[in-house]
């Protein structure tokens, strides 16, 4: 009977997870994935600089949280994620129950709110039990790397193919954090897919993506006011947000680089429609109208 109860208690805490091979285990959706297709179709003319491999949509209708419907093109095709990979390291610091430490509420909010790499770093250092510095050797450097897995020894055994090992930096990275890259073709840096980021944010929409309560904090941190936009990097202009209706509701982390340029979204739209919408790109990131116009194609073509 113990046994029959500690197994009970397992199946009930493995269920309450952000699992990835559950979310796939939702069939794709015709009329989703022809939607993207023909998306993805326009925005290759008008976008030339973006070709069709440096492209990937995932799209989940969340309408009825209980009839999910997905879709996607390229969504488990890996991406250097820029800063929306601050939502898995968001997610592992409620995974560790340390959103409550000092100066980590500042933290999570200037990371999530503005994209601020050095509360990011910070958050990664609460999370990992590391710090930045000069070169380790032998042991000490492999217990640093081990270390800083902390986020992917998490999600990797929930199916996700993602690494989340390596801070961001505006000019760097130095020493250890050199190291850490792994070396030639730097295969330790941080990817992640448009489906992983997709499956994560459905778990925070049904409250399984650590706890119930973890999940509505990590909602009010992607919160996206958009009337009025709030006036610091509030990742609207240039991204999802800047294709929605001012009386829409967006929960948002964008990302970009000189390479890349994604936005991962939760939106509610005058509608009725709810939708999950992922999009990375590369190769074109210097074009702001990128992700505006992707999203603008899109979600005329999921009406």
């Amino acid at each position: 009977m113990r046994v029959r109860f500690v197994l009970l208690l397992l199946f009930v805490a493995a269920a309450a997870r952000a699992n990835f091979r559950e979310f796939k285990e939702f069939p794709p959706d015709p009329k989703i994935e022809y939607a993207i297709r023909q998306t993805a179709e326009k925005v290759l003319k008008d976008f030339p600089k973006l070709t069709a491999e440096n492209l990937a949509i995932s799209v989940v209708d969340v309408t009825n949280l209980s009839t999910i419907s997905r879709g996607d093109v390229r969504g488990d095709a890996p991406f250097y994620p820029a800063s929306v990979v601050k939502l898995f390291i968001m997610g592992e610091v409620f995974h560790q129950r340390k959103e409550n430490d000092p100066d980590v509420p500042r933290a999570l909010q200037e990371m999530i709110h503005v994209s601020d790499n050095d509360a990011t770093a910070f958050l990664i250092d609460v999370i990992s039990d590391t710090c930045s510095g000069s070169q380790l050797q032998g042991r000490a450097l492999n217990k640093f790397m081990d270390k800083r897995r902390v986020t992917n020894k998490w999600l990797n055994p929930l199916g996700y193919d993602i690494s989340a090992m390596a801070k961001p930096w505006s000019f760097g990275p130095f020493g250890r954090d050199v190291q850490l890259m792994g070396g030639e073709g730097r295969p330790n840096r941080n990817r992640a897919t448009a489906n992983a980021f997709a499956s994560f944010i459905l778990w925070i929409l049904r409250k399984r993506a650590v706890s119930p309560e973890a999940s509505e904090a990590m909602l009010a941190l992607m919160a996206r006011p958009m009337n009025p936009p709030t006036k610091d990097e509030n990742q609207i202009v240039e991204f999802i947000g800047a294709a929605l209706p001012p009386d829409a509701k967006l929960w948002a982390k964008a990302g970009w680089t000189s390479e890349v340029r994604h936005d991962a979204a939760y939106i509610e739209l005058p509608s009725g429609k709810k939708w999950i919408v992922v999009i990375l790109t590369r190769g074109a990131a210097d074009d702001v109208k990128l992700i505006p116009g992707i999203a603008t194609t899109l979600l005329e073509n999921l009406k």
